[in-house]
């Protein structure tokens, strides 16, 4: 490379965005904002040339060194908080460099960063709250959170909070798509107060020795809020075609987007299911795709393997959700969090899995049911999907969320019937960044 620095930023501006957003064209906001400061920004110059070396260094190992130094210095710049600089370009680069942490160290989620963020656009909201702009930095900010409260004590957060909406939607104004979480910004809010609940919740229950009357509180109010949570994953309507603005990515249709938020919707309440079999004992019937969203009045309550049949069918559904999307399609960059999620119910019959163990002279007995077949091509469909990922973003993350997921499928095969992956990805130290 004759002139590394611009060879970096040109890279970066034809590639990585390209890797990093879930669509990408003249409109995309943090596009725009990059392109009209970086060359007079030295916080955003050398953000960019780290994340651009960073995705290089696989190939190019000399960018090794390059990728942290620039980092580094970028970040002394966003803690020095020079008064020169412009505070949205300080909070754009402050959220990339939060947001892009574990592309050098994969276990590192920054939440130092992501309080230094927040705290930067509480003082530019006080002056401006009502640009594009900020919605833009807003809805970064909910994306961030969702990501890291499954990982991670709300208090890692600090002082984030949301936008609250006040007053009726605008119909006639368009929803513009998030150049992260696309039309899924309700969904993304609501899968945040999930984790938040999940993470309190098992952390909780795991310090618990004996149930005292305290305990049986705490399940009771976070079983209530799981109530609210299931309520709001049901009633939420995937924003229509008429009322979007077209992303203008060919790459990724606006049918991409409204895929992914039906993903996201699904995979929330997979999640309350899980965590508090309660709720889906309340509605439970035998599986229909029909009625996931519209559920029948509880026929009985359901034994635990019938329990466990009916969330492994809801993760196969919610991978053939994923499957309607082309593997270019740039909302490849949001599905791994979609995926580590549900795959812990990818389970395959014990009987299917240990069939080995019965003598071939009975073949009547070597049974392998319909859901295991499905099972062990959803798993394939997973890795082979992740694994390309990992040669277009060749990040050493990508690699730790497989791993997060074969420990998963590992333990579940092990006879681990309460394995989750939440709890693996805290006992493994295999928490990363999934979006």
């Amino acid at each position: 490379m004759s002139n590394t620095p611009t060879t970096l930023s040109e890279y970066f501006f034809r590639e990585v965005i390209t890797l990093y957003c879930s669509w990408d064209s003249e409109l995309n906001v943090m596009r725009n904002i990059i392109e009209k400061m970086w060359q007079s920004s030295g916080v955003l110059y050398h953000t960019i040339q780290s994340m651009a070396a960073a995705c290089l260094s696989k190939d190019f190992p000399h960018l090794l060194p390059v990728a942290p130094d620039e980092r580094a210095q970028a970040l002394q710049i966003v803690k020095s908080r020079p008064q020169e600089v412009e505070k949205q370009v300080m909070l754009l680069a402050s959220m990339l460099l939060g947001h892009t942490s574990n592309w050098l160290s994969p276990h590192n989620l920054a939440t130092e960063t992501f309080r230094a963020s927040q705290s930067i656009l509480d003082e530019i909201a006080t002056e401006n709250s009502d640009s594009s702009e900020m919605s833009f930095f807003r809805d970064t900010m909910d994306y961030w959170a969702m990501l890291l409260v499954y990982l991670t004590d709300k208090n890692e957060l600090g002082e984030y909070h949301r936008e609250e909406r006040i007053g009726p939607v605008n119909l006639m104004k368009p929803i513009e798509p998030h150049p992260y979480s696309g039309i899924s910004q309700d969904m993304v809010r609501a899968l945040t107060d999930t984790g938040v609940l999940i993470f309190q919740y098992r952390k909780h229950m795991s310090t618990m020795k004996f149930m005292t009357e305290s305990d049986l509180d705490v399940f009771r109010t976070a079983l209530r809020e799981g109530r609210r949570l299931e309520r709001t994953f049901l009633a939420h309507q995937v924003p229509s075609a008429v009322h979007t603005k077209n992303p203008g990515d060919p790459k990724t249709p606006l049918k991409h987007l409204e895929l992914m938020d039906e993903a996201y919707r699904c995979t929330g309440l997979l999640q309350l299911y899980r965590v508090f079999p309660d709720l889906l004992n309340e509605r439970y019937s035998p599986w229909s795709k029909d009625h996931i969203l519209r559920p029948l009045p509880a026929q009985q309550v359901p034994t635990k393997q019938e329990r466990q049949l009916w969330l492994t069918q809801f993760a196969l559904h919610i991978l053939a959700i994923l499957e309607e999307i082309p593997f270019e399609s740039r909302t490849r960059s949001a599905q791994p969090f979609v995926m580590v999620a549900i795959s812990g119910e990818l389970r395959q019959n014990s009987q299917s899995l240990h069939g080995f163990e019965v003598s071939i002279t009975d073949p009547g007995m070597l049974s392998i049911d319909g859901v295991s077949i499905e099972v062990a091509r959803a798993r394939k469909f997973v890795s082979s999907r992740l694994s390309a990922y990992t040669h277009i973003l060749p990040l050493r993350k990508s690699q730790v969320i497989l791993e997060l997921i074969n420990q998963v499928w590992s333990a579940i095969d092990d006879g681990q019937e309460d394995a989750y992956w939440l709890d693996i990805a805290y006992e493994k130290k295999l928490g990363t960044m999934m979006g």
